[in-house]
């Protein structure tokens, strides 16, 4: 392990303990360290099967499920949960079921993922101990880190249907609800045209306003739990300056969906007739780019 790495994961977890404590002030179920630790708990889990059978892609089955089990958590710990935290954790529950499923589906009996295999080999005797730190330790950090706005909310929101502070969660739900239209119907459209076996770009449907409808989708449902949640600022239940760090959930969604998701499937995508037509048409990621 090189040094940048000696000092990066330990900041990693540091900044995730201060998120799961609300700034190191909260270390009993009246804060988020128990859906911390169980999300690591699972990340381990998940390692020792993935060592096991020799494919650590299965992490990428198991990612959604990582936020319906936080959540569960989440909900399960807190004390008076109110109709929008119910609401929030079935949100999530919906999402992160039907994305591990998913992938399950299209992954199950295949060999280990390029990614993950050229990985094993550059990591050569050392392969248990890097993937463990490298690869489910850093999505495990990453999956709560972006959960944690939504669980935030089903901890600590006092929503009553009265106020401006119904508002901004209807807004903020909107804007979910509307994500996920996207990346459902998106992912749906996409399975039906490879079904076809036509082996040309889909550029119908959702796909014509943007190259990229689920992921557009995903990065509106974490975009619109944090508005939601700034609902809670209203009734002071929590500090602004920690609600402010929050803004890390969509942040690094957003950053991972855009910077890396995107460029490595576009690669891919670039060997399909009129691609270079569709690009200069359609939007990457947001429909209004253009």
């Amino acid at each position: 392990m090189d040094k940048k790495r000696l000092i990066i994961y330990p900041l990693l977890f540091i900044i995730t303990l201060a998120i799961s404590t609300l700034g190191f002030t909260r270390w009993g179920s009246d804060g988020l360290i128990l859906p911390m630790i169980v999300t690591f708990v699972y990340f381990t889990v998940i390692f020792f099967i993935a060592t096991a059978i020799k494919n650590n892609s299965i992490v990428d089955i198991g990612w959604g499920m990582g936020f319906v089990i936080g959540s569960w958590v989440t909900l399960f710990t807190t004390s008076e949960p109110t109709v929008l935290s119910y609401l929030v954790v079935g949100f999530i529950t919906f999402w992160g079921l039907r994305l591990s499923i998913r992938l399950f589906r299209r992954n199950h009996g295949k060999p280990e993922d390029f990614r993950y295999r050229q990985w094993r080999e550059e990591w050569g005797d050392n392969v248990v101990l890097i993937a463990f730190f490298r690869v489910f330790m850093v999505q495990g950090i990453i999956n709560f880190v972006v959960g944690s706005a939504g669980y935030a909310i089903i901890k600590f929101n006092a929503f009553d249907f009265t106020g401006v502070s119904q508002w901004v969660v209807y807004i903020g739900l909107f804007i979910s609800f509307t994500g996920l239209f996207f990346e459902v119907v998106g992912d749906e459209q996409l399975r039906q045209h490879i079904q076809k076996g036509t082996r040309t770009l889909l550029q119908s449907g959702l796909w014509s306003v943007t190259r990229h409808p689920n992921y557009f989708g995903e990065i509106m449902i974490w975009v619109g739990l944090y508005i939601a949640g700034l609902s809670m600022l209203f009734n002071g239940d929590i500090p602004v300056l920690y609600y402010l760090v929050l803004l890390l959930s969509p942040v690094i969604m957003s950053t991972v969906l855009i910077k890396i998701s995107t460029p490595m499937l576009e690669k891919n995508m670039e060997k399909y007739d009129g691609w270079e037509d569709y690009k200069k048409r359609v939007p990457m990621i947001f429909p209004w780019a253009k």
